[in-house]
């Protein structure tokens, strides 16, 4: 018996596919043959993307624009997947943000956005995911976490506080799956510092402190996590990978 399973001709919905750790997780899942569902704001960035996919010999993947703090966008995504595919087997819930919002004197609409984003659009497509499994064979969720989610660091305490929430969500939904007698999975995963466009949303460009909030040491490539995200889809049907901490062998903490 091989350990690996076989991905090929699986269907899954990557949230936040335009660049870094979503668009790294697609062309993995679009090599091994997966059919994709790939959504995101930036419709020109998702258009680049399935285009790259189709190139390399990959199934066109469904493009779906969308604002994932609207809960109307997100049932469109898996409705719009279910009448592509048939089905769904995959969720990797990568879509979020940070922003510098401290709790002393932050905005509002930050910790608002943050919240949305990050906690509720993230449950939202849980649900919707769960809805679309095969009710015998069951379906994987990935959410995408942070080691924001496993201490607090300096700058970001409400988008650490917002990461906490998706480590007890994905804990309730193992449990819930479990008392339900579900086949389905849910991991989570939680990269340190990574090469993406993070750093610049979350000081809104300020190029100083962007560069001011970058290490000094080599982080994380997003290819290194999504390596990891494929080994976690990849186990047996009784192996259940939880939560996977991932970070350079530099970082501290």
């Amino acid at each position: 018996m091989t350990w690996k399973m076989n991905l090929e001709g699986s269907s899954a919905v990557v949230t936040g596919a335009s660049s870094g750790i979503g668009e790294a997780i697609a062309l993995e899942l679009a090599s091994r043959g997966a059919r994709l569902t790939l959504t995101a704001r930036r419709e020109d960035r998702l258009d680049e993307l399935g285009g790259r996919i189709t190139s390399t010999g990959g199934e066109a993947p469904l493009l779906v624009a969308a604002d994932l703090r609207k809960a109307e966008d997100i049932t469109r995504i898996f409705e719009e997947s279910r009448a592509r595919w048939g089905g769904l087997d995959i969720l990797i819930n990568n879509a979020g943000l940070g922003r510098k919002a401290s709790f002393h004197d932050g905005a509002t609409e930050d910790w608002r956005e943050m919240l949305e984003v990050n906690v509720l659009a993230l449950t939202v497509a849980c649900r919707e995911a769960l809805g679309c499994f095969d009710g015998e064979k069951g379906g994987h969720i990935v959410n995408v976490s942070s080691m924001a989610g496993h201490r607090i660091p300096p700058r970001g305490g409400f988008y650490a506080a917002t990461k906490f929430a998706v480590r007890a969500i994905t804990e309730c939904l193992r449990q819930e799956l479990r008392a339900l007698g579900s086949p389905s999975r849910v991991s989570e995963i939680s990269p340190g510092f990574v090469t993406t466009e993070f750093h610049e949303v979350f000081y809104r460009g300020d190029a100083e402190q962007v560069a001011a909030g970058r290490p000094d040491y080599r982080v994380l490539d997003p290819r290194d996590v999504a390596a990891s995200v494929i080994h976690i889809l990849e186990a047996p049907d009784h192996v259940a990978i939880h939560d996977v901490l991932i970070r350079s062998n530099e970082q501290e903490s």
